[in-house]
This record gives structure tokens, C-alpha cells and sequence, in this order.
């Protein structure tokens, strides 16, 4: 007996091992934030923004819920910490200094008080109003409890969120799922095992690291600062960048570095060597045509992959504040569909944004709308061929022109690369002149390339555009200096600032001034006859 009973002893604490493992193995535990939660069991972890300020966790569930009334939703499961400031309680714990005056208002970019505040400013989906509200406490810490309904919108249906608020030493951790309103009943008990499970814990300090700036120290430098000094400084805050989006990789994502890209891929992997081919193949044009055009440094980028449209949405799903083109990150999902032409559209049109903002920030937005929409739909179409891109005509540029002959609304090229935003889309051209910027675009690195007077038209009429936008920056810098000599930014926070408002200054304002003046340099000594060539070859090879 003595014999049997050990083995049945011995059975059991094996038993209980495996239970305690499986347990652990299904725990996410964060010691950076300070708590430990064991999500729902075959729900997929998101990646958090690199940008991202407030979500530290996000799941999102296996499976999509249809609505009766046709709306379809896939549930997320997140984490949102709100820290505590100046080492006082937490803000939905009587952070009343935070709070504004009566009848004041609060910044948008100010931190969030706590959850409530954090829906009421960020929440974009449409009216809602909270349904139950009570406090309790899970071991000894103390919780709000409270459920949110979403009015019914045309896009969404009618939706509740329901979300426990831990008001951990450190601040408030908020533990959040939202669903369909009709499918609420069959979810509540799946975020409630999680909710329950939700335990706060020490934070490890060494993990907080430093505050990743993904906006001005990649832009923003010293007027003295060499083209040296400014490559240097953009490596740094890069590989920062990469650092902290590897960091927050679940684990099921893989990661490759290519000569110019940071891949993250939760795609297929045959899907994943496709986007970097591409990718690769578009940088590499872009240099050859623009590489010595200005003294800016040409950052690399994130690539980020997603299994499909759904995790991209859910990756998306972020907070307001949550974003910064300066992260170099585009975002694509793969499926099982390789011949997805709109994703290598986007693809190539946001490598080539990035490319000239780098290498001056309003460099691409500068450009006259003939040109940034041309080579954004030549980039865009752009199929890859071997190592190589080829640049045909798509269908949709195909109808546009022949749109645009029947209805007699396409514009003499001169005309055209005259126009201002407001000049060209104020017309009855609409698809046909997107048609025709593309097409024009196509004509001149087509036949146009082998012409003398067209061969480098717009490598050098992008060196021109950029000269000017930078002269124009001085000049505004220095008109700015004189009116307010003593209101000189004093950080990178104010010299971005003050950089926005140039920017608005030199483009919004003076569009069609700048445009002039790069038109006058870029053309002159052209003759109507020159114009009257370029406008008769390129229509006859447009038929």
C-alpha cells in the first residue's frame, strides 16, 4: 500500500506540474509595464506602434463575429497604461491638478487623466456613454469596473466595451475588450477569465529605457549642422527605432534586415521575399535617378508585414496620438493572395514619399501636382521583372486618357506643369487628369528620356524644386529672427513647431509662387516650338 500510494503521490505532483506549465506558458507578463495577464486562448498578440504612447498589449481574437444586421467585427483584447505624474495618486484616483478649469479645455496633446478621459478624446467611432459603472478589488488592489455602449453607426452597428481599471502604485493599468452589442453576452465571460486573471506586479526599472523620439530628433538639427553630422544623428535615432520595434515583436513574428529595410513578417514567407524584392528594386531606382540630388541622408525603413487585412486593422487600432511618418514604417498584409497589385501600389508610393522627404521634409510635398502624382502612379504600377521594374501603363490610366480624348478635358503639358493644386482640380478634368499626370510622367522616362531637351526634365526640375524650397527656408528663418530675435526655439519641440509653421508659410500659403519660380528656372529659353514638340510627341505616343 505504502508503495502504491507514493506512485499515486508522485502522479499527482507531475500532474500538477504540467497544469502549472501550461498556466505559465499561457501568461503574458510584462515586468516594463508591471502586470501579468493570461489572454484568451488562441487569440493572436498585436504589435504595439513603435510611436505608441498609451497601449502596451493588444490581442485579437481568431475568429470574426457576424452581426444579424450585416456587421461584422473581429473583438481586441488591449492594455492601456495611464502613469502617474510627479509621483502623486494616480489621475482617476484624485489627480485633481490635472484636470482643467471650469469652463477650460484640454490640449489634445496633453497626457490623458485616465480611462475616461482617454475614450472621450480618442474614441472616433461615434457617441457612446457609459452603461455600468462599480469598484471592487482583485487581491488587494483596487479596480473600477465599467461597460461602455457605442451608438449604432452606419459603419459599425451598435458596440460595447467593457474594461476593469487597476489602479496599480504606479498609476492606472486598464484592461479593455470591446464587441458587437449583440454578440456581448456570448463574449463578457471570455474577457472576464482574462480580467480575472490580470494581476499587477513590480515593474523591472531597467527596462523603461529611454523615450523613443520618432519625430523631431530624425529631422530636426542644428542650421550648422553638416550633411555628416546629420547622417550620424539620423543612424542613431534609426536604429532606435528598429531597437524598440523589435523589442515589442510578439513572438510568433520573425524579423530580416535588407540593405535598406527593417522587415517585420507575420506573412507568408514567400509573400515576404516578394515585398522585399520590390521594395529593394524601388530604392534602387530611386537612387540612380535622385541619389545625388541634395545632401539629405536616406533613412532606412520598416516594412512591416501582417498575416492579413484584419491584423493590419488591429494593428492599426492605436492611439490617437499614436503616429509619426518619421518611424519609416509601412504596413501591408499578405493572405494568401500573392498577386495583390493595390499593396506594391502603396508600397512603392510610400518609399518614394519617404525618399524625398529625407531628403528635405518638404521636398515631396512641394512638388507641383503634375509631378507627385505622376510619379507616384508610375512608381505605383511599376510591376517587378527579374531584378528589374517594369512601368506600364495600368487599366485605370488606360480608361482615364481615353476618358480624357473623348471628352475633351485633357490639358496642353505646358498647362499643366504651370498648375497649382487648386488650379488642376478645380476643373472637369477629375480621373482623367490623374490619368494624365501619369501618363506625361511615363512619356518623358519613356521616348521623352532620348529627347535632348527632355532627357533629365525632372531630375532637374526636383534639384531646382529643391533649392528653392530651402532658399525659401532661410528666408522665412531669417525674416522670423528679425521680427522676434529673442524668440529663437530653445528645443526640439519648438524648432519643430516653428519648423510646421515655415512649412505652412512657404507651401500653403505661396503655393503658386514657389511653383512660378521653379517653372521660370527649370524652362527657361524654352520656345513655343520646344512646348509645341513636347506636346505633339508625347500625344502621339500616348495613342
Amino acid at each position: 500500500m505504502g508503495r502504491l500510494l507514493a506512485i499515486v503521490i508522485l502522479c499527482s505532483l507531475v500532474w500538477a506540474a504540467l497544469q502549472a506549465s501550461a498556466c505559465a506558458q499561457g501568461t503574458h507578463v510584462d515586468k516594463k509595464n508591471g502586470f501579468q495577464v493570461k489572454p484568451p486562448s488562441g487569440w493572436a498578440q498585436i504589435p504595439i506602434k513603435v510611436e505608441e504612447k498609451w497601449i502596451c498589449a493588444k490581442w485579437q481574437c481568431d475568429r470574426e463575429y457576424e452581426g444579424k444586421e450585416g456587421f461584422s467585427h473581429t473583438p481586441l483584447l488591449r492594455v492601456i497604461l495611464f502613469e502617474k505624474a510627479g509621483g502623486g495618486e494616480a489621475a482617476s484616483e484624485g489627480g485633481e491638478a490635472a484636470k482643467p478649469a471650469e469652463g477650460g479645455s484640454i490640449s489634445l496633446d496633453a497626457p490623458y487623466l485616465d480611462y475616461k478621459d482617454y475614450l472621450k478624446r480618442n474614441f472616433s467611432e461615434g457617441g457612446f456613454f457609459v452603461s455600468a459603472e462599480e469598484k471592487g478589488k482583485v487581491g488587494a488592489t483596487p479596480v473600477t469596473m465599467i461597460e461602455v455602449k457605442v451608438e449604432k453607426l452606419a459603419m459599425t452597428g451598435k458596440k460595447r466595451f467593457i474594461c476593469w481599471i487597476f489602479h496599480a502604485p504606479f498609476g492606472d493599468l486598464a484592461i479593455e475588450g470591446d464587441s458587437l452589442e449583440e454578440k456581448f453576452d456570448k463574449l463578457k465571460p471570455v474577457y472576464l477569465a482574462a480580467f480575472k486573471s490580470f494581476r499587477v506586479i513590480e515593474r523591472d526599472a531597467s527596462l523603461q529605457g529611454e523615450e523613443i523620439d520618432t519625430g523631431a530628433s530624425l529631422k530636426i538639427g542644428g542650421k550648422d549642422e553638416t550633411p555628416e553630422e546629420r547622417k550620424k544623428r539620423r543612424m542613431e535615432a534609426q536604429e532606435k527605432v528598429f531597437k524598440k520595434a523589435l523589442a515589442d515583436l510578439p513572438k510568433d513574428w520573425t524579423n530580416k534586415r535588407t540593405p535598406h529595410f527593417l522587415v517585420l513578417n507575420h506573412g507568408k514567407p514567400q509573400f515576404m521575399e516578394k515585398v522585399i524584392a520590390h521594395a529593394e528594386a524601388v530604392r534602387t531606382w530611386l537612387d540612380q535617378h535622385f541619389g545625388d540630388v541634395g545632401d539629405g541622408y536616406v533613412q532606412d525603413g520598416i516594412l512591416r508585414i501582417c498575416k492579413d487585412s484584419d491584423e493590419e486593422r488591429a494593428f492599426g487600432a492605436a492611439s490617437g496620438d499614436a503616429y509619426s511618418s518619421e518611424t519609416r514604417e509601412i504596413v501591408l498584409s499578405g493572405g494568401n493572395d500573392f498577386s495583390k497589385d493595390w499593396e506594391f501600389d502603396s508600397l512603392g508610393t510610400a518609399i518614394l514619399r519617404q525618399y524625398f522627404s529625407d531628403k528635405n521634409d518638404l521636398l515631396y510635398t512641394s512638388m507641383p501636382p503634375w509631378l507627385e502624382n505622376g510619379l507616384s502612379r508610375y512608381i505605383g504600377s511599376a510591376k517587378l521583372k527579374g531584378k528589374s521594374l517594369e512601368f506600364g501603363a495600368d487599366q485605370s490610366e488606360l480608361d482615364g486618357m481615353r476618358e480624357g480624348r473623348r471628352a475633351n478635358t485633357l490639358l496642353p503639358v505646358k498647362e499643366m506643369f504651370a498648375m497649382s493644386s487648386n488650379e488642376l482640380w478645380q476643373g472637369e478634368g477629375g480621373m482623367s487628369l490623374y490619368a494624365e499626370c501619369a501618363s506625361i510622367v511615363r512619356y518623358l522616362y519613356g521616348p521623352g528620356a532620348r529627347q535632348p531637351k527632355t532627357k533629365t526634365l525632372i531630375r532637374d526640375y526636383i534639384a531646382m524644386l529643391l533649392a528653392t524650397v530651402e532658399e525659401e527656408d532661410a528666408a522665412a528663418e531669417e525674416a522670423r529672427k528679425k521680427e522676434a530675435p529673442k524668440a529663437a526655439p530653445q528645443t526640439e519641440e519648438e524648432e519643430e513647431e516653428e519648423f510646421k509653421k515655415r512649412r505652412k508659410q512657404n507651401w500653403t500659403d505661396n503655393e503658386k509662387g514657389l511653383l512660378k519660380k521653379v517653372f521660370d528656372k527649370r524652362f527657361e529659353g524654352w520656345t513655343d516650338a520646344d512646348w509645341q514638340s513636347l506636346q505633339t510627341a508625347w500625344e502621339k505616343w500616348a495613342k
